[in-house]
Protein backbone atom coordinates (compact mmCIF):
# COMPACT_ATOMS: atom_id res chain seq x y z
CA UNK A 1 0.00 0.00 0.00
CA UNK A 2 1.69 3.08 -1.14
CA UNK A 3 -0.48 6.59 0.00
CA UNK A 4 0.68 9.05 -0.79
CA UNK A 5 0.46 12.11 2.01
CA UNK A 6 -0.21 15.84 1.50
CA UNK A 7 0.31 18.62 3.43
CA UNK A 8 -2.19 21.39 4.85
CA UNK A 9 -1.30 23.34 1.09
CA UNK A 10 -1.86 20.03 -0.77
CA UNK A 11 1.74 19.78 -1.85
CA UNK A 12 2.46 15.92 -1.82
CA UNK A 13 5.52 14.08 -0.49
CA UNK A 14 6.45 13.46 -4.08
CA UNK A 15 6.45 17.22 -4.87
CA UNK A 16 3.00 16.79 -6.90
CA UNK A 17 -0.01 18.73 -5.93
CA UNK A 18 -3.35 17.16 -5.38
CA UNK A 19 -5.19 21.30 -5.52
CA UNK A 20 -7.00 21.73 -8.89
CA UNK A 21 -5.59 24.87 -10.91
CA UNK A 22 -9.10 26.84 -10.00
CA UNK A 23 -8.13 25.66 -6.04
CA UNK A 24 -4.23 26.98 -6.45
CA UNK A 25 -5.60 30.34 -7.64
CA UNK A 26 -7.95 30.95 -5.25
CA UNK A 27 -5.22 29.97 -2.99
CA UNK A 28 -2.93 32.65 -4.07
CA UNK A 29 -5.69 35.49 -3.96
CA UNK A 30 -6.19 34.58 -0.37
CA UNK A 31 -2.35 34.83 -0.12
CA UNK A 32 -2.39 38.43 -1.78
CA UNK A 33 -5.67 39.55 0.58
CA UNK A 34 -4.01 38.29 3.69
CA UNK A 35 -0.52 39.96 2.90
CA UNK A 36 -2.61 43.06 1.90
CA UNK A 37 -4.57 43.08 5.08
CA UNK A 38 -0.66 42.37 7.04
CA UNK A 39 0.62 45.95 5.24
CA UNK A 40 -2.31 47.89 5.44
CA UNK A 41 -2.50 46.87 9.25
CA UNK A 42 1.46 47.80 9.75
CA UNK A 43 0.88 51.18 7.58
CA UNK A 44 -1.94 51.94 9.93
CA UNK A 45 0.41 50.98 13.06
CA UNK A 46 2.90 53.43 12.22
CA UNK A 47 0.89 56.15 11.50
CA UNK A 48 -0.87 56.08 15.00
CA UNK A 49 2.58 55.73 16.43
CA UNK A 50 3.53 59.18 14.39
CA UNK A 51 0.90 60.40 15.83
CA UNK A 52 0.95 59.46 19.26
CA UNK A 53 5.08 60.39 19.13
CA UNK A 54 4.55 63.82 17.62
CA UNK A 55 1.45 64.50 20.05
CA UNK A 56 3.48 63.62 22.93
CA UNK A 57 6.30 65.45 22.04
CA UNK A 58 5.04 68.79 20.68
CA UNK A 59 1.71 69.71 22.05
CA UNK A 60 2.04 71.11 25.49
CA UNK A 61 -1.24 72.34 26.44
CA UNK A 62 -4.06 69.56 25.27
CA UNK A 63 -6.81 71.52 26.79
CA UNK A 64 -6.63 74.42 24.65
CA UNK A 65 -8.65 75.04 22.02
CA UNK A 66 -6.15 75.66 18.93
CA UNK A 67 -2.33 74.52 18.42
CA UNK A 68 -0.26 77.45 18.51
CA UNK A 69 2.22 77.82 15.28
CA UNK A 70 5.11 76.60 17.48
CA UNK A 71 3.44 73.34 18.07
CA UNK A 72 2.30 73.36 14.52
CA UNK A 73 6.14 73.69 13.22
CA UNK A 74 6.97 70.96 15.94
CA UNK A 75 4.94 68.53 14.51
CA UNK A 76 5.24 69.08 10.96
CA UNK A 77 9.45 68.37 11.79
CA UNK A 78 8.56 65.53 13.76
CA UNK A 79 6.74 63.99 10.96
CA UNK A 80 9.19 64.83 8.30
CA UNK A 81 12.03 63.14 10.56
CA UNK A 82 9.34 59.91 11.52
CA UNK A 83 9.31 59.63 7.53
CA UNK A 84 12.95 59.96 6.83
CA UNK A 85 13.71 57.31 9.81
CA UNK A 86 11.15 55.11 7.99
CA UNK A 87 12.57 55.68 4.67
CA UNK A 88 16.12 54.39 6.22
CA UNK A 89 14.67 51.48 8.03
CA UNK A 90 12.75 50.62 4.35
CA UNK A 91 15.98 51.29 2.37
CA UNK A 92 17.99 48.95 4.73
CA UNK A 93 15.70 45.92 4.80
CA UNK A 94 15.21 46.39 0.70
CA UNK A 95 19.11 46.22 1.06
CA UNK A 96 19.22 43.29 3.07
CA UNK A 97 16.96 41.34 1.33
CA UNK A 98 18.76 41.80 -2.03
CA UNK A 99 21.75 41.09 -0.46
CA UNK A 100 20.35 37.78 0.88
CA UNK A 101 18.60 36.81 -2.20
CA UNK A 102 21.91 37.50 -4.26
CA UNK A 103 24.07 35.16 -1.65
CA UNK A 104 21.19 32.37 -1.87
CA UNK A 105 21.16 32.92 -5.91
CA UNK A 106 25.23 32.54 -5.85
CA UNK A 107 24.94 30.08 -3.44
CA UNK A 108 22.42 27.97 -5.84
CA UNK A 109 24.41 28.61 -8.69
CA UNK A 110 27.92 27.05 -7.09
CA UNK A 111 25.91 24.04 -6.45
CA UNK A 112 25.39 22.88 -10.12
Amino acid sequence: MNAESFDAFGQSSSGTSSLHPSDAVKMQDLIQAIETSVQLESQMNIIKNMNQKCFERCIYKPSSSSISNGERQCIAKCMDRFQDGLKVVNQTIMQRAKAEADAMHHSAGMSH
